[in-house]
């Protein structure tokens, strides 16, 4: 029901008695000239042409009166109606200018937050903003984890801001919920009933109106504005919540492509992460699996798995007679070429040490016959390994008598993070994992040397000889080690 402007009302009021007037004054004149016949002052029809003339008098002031207070009355309600029209428009016209006002902060607004890239900044601006616009109490955003299902508040501005800070809200449950699992704004004027919305609580202060409008870009739901007045006795109006709903899908646009920068950042700081341990192809499942929500096997675990060691005969003499830069430089090449056997096979770097190299197969990802994959690992680490020394070697004879040991074992071991909280490392630890370095430890220059276990689970016919019954520190019994035989196999080789 439109509300009536008390001046209109109070000139209403006074045409009315003008009009109650008018018709006390004709009455007062009807009951007058009847006195005057009944009274005998009337004059009779024996004092000849008087009292025609009498009569006609009166009849004519009579509608004289009346025209009077008929014009009276017709330009009074003529001045209301344009009073009224006039009262109406000066409204629209207010409402229009403020609208308008409104309008033009929320552009400067989403400007501004166009050119932000940090979300923090972004969310802290919208907040803080929304209250000028709106001459608003409070303003709060709620972002939706896509994954959870759950809506959190990011940023909370304005009186009692601490009430909706690290506010977690289910889709679907409470206000907010119910807006964001509906993608529909929401005006509450006055006392809200609860039970109209599963989940909700009486709040701790009384808002006196609110505005909640989804964040929404195209289809995808990014979260939730709320805008609120507290403790006010005026509230918000439905042009508002069409004003702030405009904004919204401008910001929500805003905010979603800060989310993509930070995953973007966010996945190369992982990739960068996990590149320096596994190859490329793992590295790439481990990111999908992380971005898809799921549990890649970073976790202590018990798995069975082949490790690799290798590492340079002679290399101590060596450093007695080549130049450091030729070292160095040999070095980094070596690096590069065990790096590179590695990854083309789907393994994973444990460490560097020194001149010797860990590496490890079938963890974080399973592969299909990590033994395999070790195999030719080892391979091509002994033949990169001879051409590396035959380039090296027409630098300094000494690096001709170079060689590469590689031991290789299959076994159970324990996977995941180990360290601190401030450094750790994803390693393998069990005596599988010594069993291989003893072996790489025992195996001459460019020989590989593993175990009648190994061998085992190895899918396709190699050469091997048994080289004898070994003992190893820190092994409780003997172990049947055998020599690879460099060649491939005939047919479907490795």
């Amino acid at each position: 029901m439109e509300k009536v402007d008390p001046t209109i009302r109070n000139t209403e009021k006074r045409i009315w008695h003008l009009i109650l007037m008018s018709v006390a004054v004709i009455l007062y004149l009807t009951l007058g000239i009847l006195s005057l016949k009944f009274s005998g002052y009337w004059p009779s029809s024996t004092e000849g042409d008087i009292a025609p003339t009498f009569i006609n008098y009166v009849i004519a002031l009579s509608i004289l009166i009346l025209l009077f207070c008929a014009y009276v009355i017709y330009q009074q309600r003529n001045l209301l109606s344009f009073s009224r029209t006039f009262s109406i428009e000066r409204k629209t016209r207010e409402t229009l200018s403020r609208n308008v006002e409104v309008l033009r902060a929320l552009l400067e607004v989403s400007s501004g937050i166009n050119s932000q890239k940090d979300l923090p900044d972004i969310l802290d601006t919208i907040t803080q903003e929304m209250l000028t616009c709106f001459r608003a109490d409070h303003s709060s955003i709620m972002l939706l984890d896509h994954r959870s299902k759950i809506l959190a508040t990011k940023a909370s501005f304005g009186t009692g801001a601490e009430y909706a800070q690290d506010a977690l809200i289910p889709l679907g449950k409470s206000i907010a919920g119910w807006v964001a699992a509906n993608s529909q704004p929401l005006l509450l004027n006055g006392q809200v009933d609860i039970s109209a919305f599963p989940g909700a609580t009486q709040k701790e202060r009384t808002i006196s109106s609110s505005l909640c409008v989804p964040l929404k870009m195209a289809e995808k739901n990014v979260g939730v504005l709320n805008v609120n007045l507290v403790d006010r006795d005026w509230t918000f109006s439905e042009d508002d919540l069409k004003l702030l709903t405009i904004f919204a899908n401008n910001a929500a646009v805003a905010i979603h492509n800060s989310l993509l920068l930070q995953e973007k950042e966010r996945r190369i700081r992982l990739q960068t992460m996990l590149g320096q341990l596994h190859s490329p192809q793992i590295v790439a499942q481990l990111v999908d699996k992380i971005e898809d929500g799921q549990r890649p096997n970073v976790i202590r675990e018990k798995v069975k798995l082949t490790i690799l060691f290798s590492d340079i005969r002679g290399f101590s003499d060596m450093l007695n007679v080549a130049q450091a830069e030729d070292i160095m430089a040999f070095l980094d090449e070596f690096y590069n070429v065990m790096n590179k056997a590695v990854f083309d096979n789907e393994g994973s770097i444990d460490k560097f040490i020194g001149d010797e190299v860990m590496a490890f197969f079938g963890a974080p990802i399973a592969l299909e016959n990590p033994t395999d994959n070790g195999l030719r690992t080892a391979r091509e680490m002994v033949t990169y390994f001879q051409e590396l020394r035959y380039k090296f070697a027409k630098r300094s004879p000494a690096f001709a008598r170079l060689g590469l040991g590689v031991g290789m074992n299959t076994g159970e071991v324990f996977v995941g993070n180990v360290g601190s909280k401030t450094r750790y490392e994803y390693t393998v630890i069990g005596t599988a994992v010594n069993l291989a370095r003893r072996l790489c430890a025992s195996a001459k220059g460019d020989q590989i040397l593993t175990t009648q276990e190994t061998l085992k689970h190895i899918s396709y016919s190699v050469g091997a000889a048994h080289v004898g019954d070994m003992a190893f520190k820190g092994i409780r019994d003997k172990v049947h080690v055998h020599v690879i035989d460099m060649r491939r196999r005939k047919k479907g080789a490795a």
